[in-house]
């Protein structure tokens, strides 16, 4: 075979082995670029799904944080309807100013239960309704004793009412204004907590109500 003919083959088969090789080492890092871009693709859709939950979380919180301190000043506004006095309901024994919203669908009406005072006790825990009447499935609800149908959520609230005396100082849960500077008013704070990726997270709505109109 003339040395011409052999070179020419020789050339083939080095070009063919770089081509191979070649070819290989593209199909790797092609690999690897997809690799690399589906990781980012699935942590980017893990991030939006744990924002997004956290989102929602955030969202509910807050409405039930305005609804504790709505619930006081219904409670409030229908004293003044009914006659009664303008606080009747918004405090209990000895001055007890820390309770949980209750709604009692029967009749349609908010009261407050004192027999909570901590925000951590589980009487504090909010729940769902699970099943019932049409228009309560998926509402929140606290109550000290929860229904059969009921289903516990993540969060916990409570609603304190310290009374607010004439010279305006605000007293603490079981103190009461001095003989000579009446109640004139309460500062509601509706606090709530739950649990967001392995952390506590906390919020509170307050609003000063007074006696008057």
């Amino acid at each position: 075979m003339p040395d011409r003919l052999r070179n020419n083959q020789l050339h083939r088969r080095v070009r063919a082995r770089r081509s191979s090789g070649q070819t290989i080492l593209e199909a790797v890092i092609a690999a690897g670029i997809v690799a690399t871009a589906v990781s980012s693709a699935l942590t980017l859709v893990q991030a939006s799904i744990n924002g997004e939950k956290g989102s929602e979380f955030g969202i509910v919180g807050t409405n039930l944080a305005r609804e504790g301190v709505e619930v006081v000043r219904i409670i409030r506004d229908s004293n003044w309807l009914a006659g009664r006095n303008w606080d009747d309901g918004l405090e209990g024994p000895s001055q007890d100013y820390t309770a949980i919203p209750v709604f009692s669908s029967a009749d349609n009406n908010w009261t407050m239960d004192f027999s909570v005072d901590d925000i951590n006790q589980d009487a504090a825990r909010v729940y769902r309704f699970a099943s019932g009447e049409a228009g309560l499935v998926g509402l929140n609800f606290q109550t000290p004793t929860p229904p059969d149908n009921a289903q516990l959520t993540n969060f916990n609230r409570i609603v304190e009412m310290d009374a607010i005396c004439a010279d305006r100082t605000v007293m603490a849960s079981g103190e009461a204004c001095a003989s000579g500077n009446p109640k004139i008013g309460i500062q509601a704070t509706s606090r709530v907590t739950w649990y967001e990726g392995g952390r506590r997270r906390f919020i509170s709505v307050a609003e000063t109500l007074f006696d008057w109109r």
